[in-house]
């Protein structure tokens, strides 16, 4: 019992220790966890030659913007742990960015991502797919004719953009929409997070087994929810009578009939849903 006290003993003070060592590390450096990588970057820039109507992008571990301009372009990172391949044909940009993880040459942190993002500006009404294993986007202030996301682990925030056909599939997701358009939206996700204020849709589907919905301020025609696990706060700008409401499950509003061509289903097993009219 001694011998066992006394491995105890030193094994905690050297965990002490080297908790000591890394809070005097971090300090020195300002807590700026962006120093911890050791990634190098060279900073890179692209602008079509010709008009494009639709563009390809594929991300593993950089941040993207998405900004409205007069050409298409965009400003990239090249890095010694990624390489990225940037091809313009036939009216469709591709990016591809191929991330090769090596924490015995790069060191264990990546966080300097955050400060070497990826600015893609885009031209009214193009077509703009995202794929990848982990995307950080965020735009603003511009139009697609259709936008689709097709990733493992999404965050995403649209303010102020126009959509025609807006379309996320991932199995990890959170979408933030502020002030936005559009005229068909499908958000799909195992576990998904979805926040819409002061947006307008034709009609919205979000679809998950995990769903977690806030919707505040929202117009639309057509609302289809459907979860395993739903938690829903859904404020709808319109007259209440005009809607068709058909719920499934527990913890649901009241079905009823209304008198117009709107329609709401809320489907799900476990559920925590409101339901209002402002």
């Amino acid at each position: 019992m001694k011998r066992t006290s006394k491995i105890l003993a030193v094994g905690a003070t050297v965990l002490i220790i080297g908790v000591v060592v890394w809070i005097i590390g971090m300090s020195i450096i300002g807590w700026n966890f962006s120093r911890l990588d050791t990634t190098e970057y060279t900073a890179q820039s692209y602008a079509c030659e010709n008009d494009v109507t639709s563009i390809s992008v594929s991300l593993s571990s950089f941040p993207l913007t998405v900004k409205r301009g007069e050409h298409v372009s965009l400003d990239y990172y090249e890095a010694d742990n990624s390489e990225v391949f940037v091809e313009e044909k036939d009216g469709v940009l591709s990016v591809v960015e191929n991330y090769k993880y090596n924490p015995f040459s790069s060191g264990l942190f990546n966080v300097g991502r955050v400060s070497h993002k990826f600015t893609l500006t885009v031209v009214s009404g193009v077509k703009l797919e995202i794929k990848g294993n982990n995307n950080d986007i965020s735009i603003a202030d511009t139009d697609f004719d259709e936008f689709t996301m097709n990733s493992t682990n999404a965050d995403v925030r649209f303010t102020r953009v126009q959509f025609g056909k807006l379309n996320i599939s991932s199995t990890n997701c959170d979408v933030t929409l502020n002030g936005c358009k559009a005229t068909d939206m499908a958000v799909k996700a195992t576990n998904l997070d979805i926040t819409a204020k002061n947006c307008e849709f034709d009609s919205v589907v979000i679809d998950g087994t995990n769903v977690d919905c806030d919707l505040e301020r929202i117009k639309l025609d057509s609302l289809s929810v459907a979860a395993v696990n739903l938690d829903a706060d859904i404020e709808i700008v319109g007259n209440k009578s005009e809607y068709t409401v058909r719920a499934t499950g527990r913890g649901m509003p009241a079905n009823r009939t209304g008198t117009a061509d709107k329609f709401i289903r809320l489907s799900g097993t476990n559920n925590d849903v409101e339901l209002k009219f402002v």
